[in-house]
């Protein structure tokens, strides 16, 4: 056994493989997030969780945020799989709305015309403060279904409907990815997450 565990949460298979090449470089221990527990995370010396990117929300992320005050004193990063995730003000939406409690639009505007700063609390700042990779997805049009593909259908319609001259680069290549598939994946982007591991 490591004493290194690299947990994935995801649904196609990208997240996964992102891990696998981790555990490669680092000899880690690969792990399904939903068979693990807090208890079994103990024995590690390092935990790194990576989830994919759902509708705005990283896939088990919540189940990492509840096992993490458990395992203080761990090293512990985050690693984030996505189609559209390297531009950094989508890297900082992806943080706010993953790694603090949502506060309400009338908690928010309260707040805010009171002058004031949003506290956080004590398991947001620790979250918020760990270190974090963004690392570029795949999709196949093939293997979504259901729901996934009524999702994409939707953003595909929002973004189609916007003139060339308005789309982002990054909104048309995510637009080009839903219809015709893409595979962003790249190995020697685990390096920085890698050598932070074995440091």
């Amino acid at each position: 056994m490591s004493n290194i565990a690299v947990i994935y949460a995801g649904k196609y298979g990208t997240t996964e493989q992102y891990a696998r090449w981790i555990c490669e470089e680092t000899g880690g221990d690969l792990l399904k997030a939903e068979e693990c527990s807090a208890q079994m995370l103990r024995q590690y010396e390092t935990v790194v969780f990576g989830g994919a990117v759902h509708a705005g929300r990283i896939v088990g992320i919540d189940r990492f945020k509840k096992w993490y005050p458990k395992i203080a004193g761990k090293k512990a990063g985050i690693f984030v799989v996505g189609l559209n995730v390297m531009e950094e003000g989508q890297q900082q939406e992806l943080r706010e709305l993953n790694f603090f409690k949502v506060e309400s639009s009338f908690k928010m505007l309260v707040r805010q015309t009171a002058g004031r700063q949003r506290k956080l609390s004590d398991a947001e700042t620790a979250i918020s403060s760990l270190p974090c990779w963004f690392f570029p997805g795949a999709y196949d049009p093939a293997k979504v279904s259901g729901t996934d593909k009524m999702m994409m259908g939707m953003v595909r319609k929002m973004l189609a409907g916007k003139k060339v001259s308005e789309q982002t680069q990054a909104e048309q290549k995510l637009l080009a990815a839903i219809d015709s598939g893409a595979d962003y994946t790249d190995r020697t982007l685990v390096a920085a997450l890698t050598t932070w591991i074995q440091l």
